[in-house]
């Protein structure tokens, strides 16, 4: 199957390699990825979106998962007011915060915890390779990524094979209890912010920060500003003098500084940080 979405304000590479997805390639030429249980070709040209599909997935859902849908003039109005995003954006204009399935991405930013982009990427892949389905598109090969029940069933010593060290005990009992609707991540998605994100600090292996991405990136409730260690840094140095604060600090100042699209802030800061301030 073949799309074609206009995006004319839209940078590919700047969306896909922010830190917010772990499972798209560059293949020099075009971005190799997994959506659903469909693998995805798809590059960005004259303001248009070039999308091949191993399956039928449907250009309403490829526009939402890929952002197309938010007004970024508007955001940009919003958060652009701050002199630091008002650079990030110059920089890096295009950059749009992805739609992702809400399970796979609550999994993957578990399997995030005190490591970097590499180690959670072969993570990923090898839990998609042992539990998830093949799919193919021409030359190419992937796998999606399993269901809740397919982990919660797995043996603790083949996740902890796959490389998952601490974090299998984490990914197999919250795998577990979404499995059995112990907490449905649909019903999640109409709560409001700070209800959303207490029901997800209540799952193994999810924090303030986790619970932060995962809102922001799968649920679309941008006022999420999560805080890692750059990001507390950052913050540090650009608004408070270089003081230490902590990362709940940091955070509700962001909230407070940007409103109900932090989320947008906090991925031009933390992209910006990471290229033009050598962190990360």
């Amino acid at each position: 199957m073949k799309y074609i979405l206009p995006a004319s304000d839209f940078n590919l590479e700047h969306t896909l390699e922010c830190g917010q997805a772990f499972r798209w390639e560059d293949k020099g030429g075009h971005y190799s990825g997994v959506i659903g249980d469909a693998l995805i070709k798809v590059s960005h040209r004259g303001g248009k979106l070039l999308i091949e599909s191993s399956a039928p997935i449907g250009k309403e859902k490829l526009s939402v998962y890929f952002g197309l849908n938010e007004d970024l003039h508007s955001i940009y109005k919003h958060i652009g007011k701050d002199p630091h995003i008002k650079r990030a954006i110059k920089k890096y204009r295009g950059l749009r915060i992805l739609n992702q399935d809400r399970w796979e991405c609550l999994a993957s930013f578990i399997l995030s915890s005190y490591t970097n982009i590499p180690r959670i990427k072969k993570m990923i892949a090898g839990l998609s390779r042992r539990f998830g389905k093949r799919v193919t598109l021409g030359d190419e090969e992937n796998y999606s990524f399993p269901p809740a029940a397919a982990i919660a069933k797995a043996d603790i010593r083949t996740l902890k094979s796959l490389g998952l060290g601490f974090r299998a005990g984490y990914i197999k009992e919250t795998a577990g209890r979404i499995a059995v609707k112990g907490i449905d991540l649909d019903a999640v998605a109409d709560l409001n912010y700070d209800q959303a994100k207490a029901s997800l600090v209540r799952l193994k292996g999810v924090g303030e920060k986790v619970a932060d991405c995962v809102l922001l990136f799968s649920f679309r409730k941008y006022e999420a500003f999560p805080v890692d260690v750059w990001i507390k840094r950052g913050i540090e140095k650009l608004y408070f003098s270089g003081t230490p604060v902590s990362p709940a600090k940091a955070a509700d100042f962001a909230r407070k500084r940007f409103g109900p699209y932090a989320g947008y802030a906090q991925e031009y800061l933390y992209h910006y940080l990471r290229h033009e301030r050598g962190q990360g």
